[in-house]
């Protein structure tokens, strides 16, 4: 398999940076759903569905049998201007592949290629699952619902994700938890407008806001047990009016990260009750918004041992290793183990390339990645962690 994705490799690299030049930010994948189902097509596989969950497309490898196994890359890109000088580089402007969804499009168009080649000796059929909105639209709880997982039945679904941490070319597989759960947090500190010569006269809210999210920051290190991992982050503060008049109104908005139930209960509740009350004692009011977000995802230990025994198929046991540590990012392919009720595997590609300087984090203006080892690496251990699921059963 490998070998057959190297030698597609001009190709892929190709669709990658078609890709690349022409993102689209989520649930507005339009031109990019169209250009998958146009490769799929020229590819040869004949059952090509567009339309799911809005601007999904899915493609089915149909081999022998019963048994159904799903392969789902994410297509949005982020609202960011690029700034690597590639030749490949965006040209929309405003819009950027920064988290490598461009690179998964393509390695999950070169794994429908091997398997289609491959169709007529499959011990069951492989779903191509292209989502859109990953990126906090929730793309794959669309698609489930749309049905995604019927006609036929999907038992198990593998992805991969690159990761510029990890040394281009290998893979890495997270034991339990992957990502957390995250929550969107909308906070509104309300006091009231005084001249900044006599703060007595009014209640400020900008100094409000300072001992709320030290409350905040305090109840993380000892209200919450230390073992357990979390973040909680707030990324932007909005509040005043002029230099020299106490706000009367600050709004933050943030993010909380969890892995486990009982820590994410209790930060919530006390966000959202407990922090009324600091709030109200220095006399101002406080408005809550919490949204829910991606649920943690956690890898399934049968489709764990899948994709690794298919990776180091494909890339040599030395190329393949564990995880240390989960990520306290959040993933909304998760919505197909949780919602979806399959065992699913996320597995990390490596990215990073000192040589050419593709070492930038993911959501960079600068993030790229070397597309001819990415690309075919993904497409090799896709193909081959679809075929490994329907060869062992296809079911934890």
């Amino acid at each position: 398999m490998r070998r057959r994705a190297q030698e597609m490799s001009d190709t892929l690299v190709g669709w990658r940076r078609h890709l690349h030049m022409n993102p689209e930010p989520s649930m507005a994948e339009h031109d990019t759903a169209r250009f998958v189902a146009e490769r799929l097509r020229e590819i040869g596989i004949e059952d090509v569905r567009e339309g799911i969950g809005e601007t999904g497309v899915v493609g089915i490898v149909w081999g022998q049998g019963e048994r159904c196994v799903g392969l789902r890359a994410d297509m949005d890109a982020l609202e960011m201007t690029e700034e690597t000088g590639a030749d490949y580089a965006s040209q929309r402007p405003g819009l950027m592949h920064a988290c490598g969804h461009d690179a998964h499009v393509a390695g999950l168009l070169g794994a429908a290629a091997i398997l289609h080649e491959m169709r007529e000796g499959l011990p069951g059929h492989v779903k191509l699952v292209f989502q859109p909105g990953e990126e906090g639209a929730g793309g794959a709880l669309r698609m489930i619902e749309d049905g995604v997982l019927h006609e036929p039945e999907v038992s198990a679904i593998a992805s991969l994700h690159v990761f510029p941490e990890i040394a281009a070319g290998r893979v890495e597989l997270n034991r339990g938890f992957v990502t957390a759960q995250s929550d969107d947090v909308n906070l509104a500190i309300i006091g009231e407008a005084a001249h900044a010569a006599h703060p007595d006269q009014g209640i400020d809210a900008i100094a409000m806001a300072a001992q709320a999210l030290a409350a905040i920051q305090q109840f993380i290190t000892r209200g919450t047990d230390p073992v357990h991992r979390k973040v909680v982050t707030f990324g932007t503060i909005r509040g005043g009016t002029r230099r020299n008049v106490l706000a009367e109104r600050v709004e933050l908005t943030g993010t909380v990260r969890t892995y486990e139930a009982a820590t994410r209960e209790a930060i919530i509740d006390f966000i959202g009750n407990r922090l009324r009350t600091i709030v109200g004692e220095l006399g101002g009011r406080l408005e809550v918004s919490i949204a829910e977000g991606y649920p943690p995802l956690r890898n399934d230990d049968w489709a764990l041992e899948c994709m690794r025994d298919a990776a180091c198929e494909v890339l040599g046991p030395d190329e393949v290793s564990e995880a240390e540590y989960p990520s306290l990012g959040a993933e909304d392919f998760a919505f197909f183990p949780q919602v979806g009720g399959i065992a699913a595997v996320m597995g990390q590609l490596g990215s990073r390339d000192e040589e050419r300087g593709m070492t930038w984090p993911l959501h960079s203006t600068r993030a790229d990645l070397p597309d001819d080892v990415v690309v075919p690496t993904a497409a090799a251990v896709l193909a081959n962690t679809a075929l490994t699921m329907l060869a062992r059963g296809a079911s934890a």
